[in-house]
């Protein structure tokens, strides 16, 4: 039956239902002949060769089927022996004596006309064979076969795995001596006339300890007549693991006088793999369209030639796809540029981390978060001729394949010249048509083909796209962009405006020209108020977006001459409606500067660049604190910070001044209270408000401030509020 599933069927050997891809059932046929009409029946061992991944496994699953199928008069018995599957070294003869022993008894019990076996000769052979398993057993703790009768050496077998064979014919007479009872075993395996065929897979994977005694234990104690060895391994595997155990100088020479005949594995035709790589890979996916399906065919003509090598080459990378291709088709992802990627990823895993670094990289230099310098190229030229090999683009065309598959890659054919120029511009019909077909090159989805899945929080070209446009737009524009991608949550507490003001700079503010650089500023100083509002953080954050804006501030300003940049500075803090960020900008400054406290900082981290800037802003930020009325303040994202700011900024008086008149009212003395509550953060209790008394004293009065409370505290209407911040006070007081 033909197997129709798309199941992932891993590395393994053909088996019932499979089809025969490579015509290895010719082959098997004329061995499984040979075997029965044209080996001696003084026994034969046969070794069936190739390297790992050749099909040695299928071949010999289908020599052992075309046994079976001979007529009853030829058909051998075959006996599948798996020395692997025998745990314990010493129970390896007496498995395979069990095994031979029940093959006879059914041999037996078949006996008839359509075959050449009598009943008697059969039940002779099993006695036999029973006789001289008892005789091993019955030779002591420990069996040593040497000189004569191994022919390779001492041979020992610790007795307790063959004394469980000798225990089947307990109760009869002591045996004769060993060498008389292989004798009698001997000729009645002749005298019965009948084929044995035992196969051995794999016997390369064993340890080498494991291997040469299963390789003794052929040659010393089975080499019985019309027994047919079939092995199967990897020569220089077998015999590099016989050198090493039997502590030879050669182990092929060890190997000849054990296998008497050798049967190569046929290697498939380098165009027989790929086309039962692209027969079943249409089993298993179809393309969107004759572009394609075009570059698919180039792909398994150019990459599937160097890297389907066997037949395990080409069931490995199948099952990549089967298992990669299902999620990637339901996002309408590349079916050729996924085979490119899962050929190489089978065939070269340093190249495909190269690649995929290479496209990383290429994705962050088109969306301008990144640049790539000379040097940088070197090296990765560099790492990708290791990778793949010194000679392996020496193929031009398949320079060209290459190249093709990857953003920014030009093949160069100067004779002195590295194969490649890395990190080329890409133009941008290109690139925006490997967007929209969501191939490998494309910056919004080449990670489709590395992780399985855009990741939620990437930005995509048509975000960043929108950003620059709107920042050439205008202040306006840009602000409600970054409020839209703020909107949007990305991973954890991010936001995508975090990862855009990240990724502008990390290198992206470098290809802003002096319109957006300007409106950039100008939108930071429109919008951050509204963004907190949108997606708020506590006192006690240190990466919110804010922060994050604190160094972009000076990056993108710099970009501008110094004329340009203090009108932009200026324009920033007189009209930004974002008053709570400008204060904490401002704040920032006052200290950079050395104009307040002892948190000065060097020149080189200031973001406003100059004494000058600050100074304007001064005078900006007093007029503005100045013009705005106490519910303004109290409003702001932080008044306790706004009212700091005013005091630190020069204006000791004003802030006091300024809430005087409001704080007249028990209403307005309790408003403005709550306005000055700051947060604290303890280990016992976590975060919480406190009124601390150094917070109120810079603008009220705090002795007529905790008297007035105490007296609110008595009264109905004020009682809950006043009780309150009475205690918020004695928090403060605590921490």
């Amino acid at each position: 039956m033909k197997r129709t599933d798309h199941s992932v069927r891993g590395d393994r050997a053909l088996s019932a239902g499979d089809d025969d891809k490579l015509g290895f059932r010719e082959v098997a046929k004329r061995i499984a002949v040979s075997l029965v009409d044209r080996a001696s029946e003084d026994g034969l061992v046969v070794g069936l060769e190739g390297a790992w991944g050749s099909g040695k496994s299928s071949l010999l699953y289908l020599v052992g089927e075309e046994l079976e199928n001979l007529p009853h008069s030829r058909r051998p018995t075959v006996i599948h022996f798996r020395p692997w599957l025998i745990g314990n070294r010493d129970a390896l003869i007496s498995s395979l004596f069990t095994e031979l022993s029940d093959q006879l008894d059914q041999a037996a019990l078949a006996a008839g006309d359509a075959t050449k076996i009598s009943i008697k000769k059969a039940k002779e052979a099993g006695e036999a064979l029973q006789a001289f398993m008892s005789g091993l057993s019955k030779a002591g703790g420990l069996v040593e076969f040497v000189g004569d009768i191994t022919g390779v050496g001492p041979l020992k077998y610790a007795g307790t795995g063959i004394k469980v064979v000798g225990d089947a014919v307990a109760g009869k007479k002591a045996p004769p001596q060993l060498a008389s009872l292989k004798d009698k075993l001997v000729k009645s395996l002749r005298d019965l006339g009948h084929r044995f065929v035992v196969t051995i897979d794999d016997i390369d994977r064993l340890e080498p300890a494991e291997i040469l005694e299963t390789l003794r234990l052929v040659k010393s104690v089975i080499d019985l007549p019309n027994m047919i060895y079939l092995l199967c391994y990897d020569s220089e595997v077998l015999a590099h693991s016989v050198q090493e155990a039997a502590s030879v100088q050669d182990g092929g020479a060890f190997l000849e006088k054990i296998v008497q005949l050798t049967v190569m594995v046929p290697k498939p035709e380098a165009f027989q793999l790929r086309q039962w790589f692209a027969e079943e890979l249409q089993q298993i996916a179809s393309v969107k369209d004759d572009d394609e399906r075009e570059r698919l065919r180039q792909v398994i003509d150019y990459e599937g030639g160097r890297r389907l090598r066997t037949p395990r080459s080409v069931v490995r990378t199948l099952d990549a796809i089967r298992f990669f291709w299902p999620p990637l088709r339901d996002i309408h992802a590349d079916l050729a540029d996924l085979v490119w990627l899962q050929l190489i990823k089978d065939g070269n895993p340093s190249l495909y981390r190269w690649i995929e670094a290479y496209c990383g990289s290429a994705a962050a230099l088109s969306l301008g978060t990144a640049r790539i310098e000379d040097a940088e190229k070197n090296l990765q030229s560099a790492s990708l001729e290791t990778a793949a090999g010194k000679s392996a683009f020496d193929d031009h065309m398949y320079r060209h394949v290459f190249a093709s598959q990857l953003p920014g890659l030009t093949p160069s054919f100067a004779k002195d010249d590295s194969p490649f120029q890395l990190f080329e511009k890409v133009d941008d019909r290109k690139r925006d048509i490997a967007i929209r077909k969501r191939r490998l090159a494309s910056p919004d989805h080449y990670r489709l083909y590395f992780a399985m899945a855009s990741p939620s929080h990437a930005l995509t070209q048509a975000d960043f796209d929108a950003m620059w446009r709107a920042l050439a737009s205008g202040p306006e524009e840009a602000s409600a962009l970054l409020l839209a991608l703020h909107a949007q949550k990305a991973t954890g507490l991010l936001s995508k405006c975090d990862l855009m003001v990240e990724r502008i700079k990390g290198g992206a503010y470098e290809i802003l020209d002096v319109p957006q650089s300007r409106n950039l500023l100008l939108a930071l100083g429109n919008s951050m108020d509204e963004a907190f509002r949108l997606r708020p953080f506590d006192g006690f954050a240190f990466n919110s977006l804010w922060d994050r804006t604190l160094p972009l501030i000076r990056l993108v300003s710099t970009r501008l001459k110094p004329a340009v940049r203090d009108r932009t500075t200026n324009e920033m803090f007189e009209s930004g409606r974002a008053i709570g960020w400008l204060t904490f900008v401002f704040r920032r400054e006052v200290f950079a500067h050395g104009r307040y406290g002892d948190q000065d900082r060097p020149a080189g981290d200031w973001l406003l660049v100059s004494e000058r800037q600050l100074d304007a802003a001064t005078r900006i930020m007093l007029k503005r604190y100045k013009a705005m009325a106490v519910d303004e303040i109290l409003q702001s994202r932080s008044p306790l910070s706004l009212l700091y700011a005013w005091l630190q900024a020069g204006d000791a008086k004003g802030p006091r001044r300024k809430l005087a008149a409001h704080i007249k009212s028990n209403e307005g003395l309790l408003q403005v209270l709550k306005g000055l509550t700051s947060q604290i953060n303890s280990s016992d209790r976590g975060t919480f408000d406190v009124l601390k008394k150094q917070d109120i004293d810079p603008f009220m009065d705090f002795e007529d401030v905790t008297r007035r409370l105490t007296i609110l505290a008595s009264k109905p209407k004020f009682k809950n509020s006043a009780t309150e911040m009475l205690e918020l006070v004695k928090d403060g007081d605590r921490y």
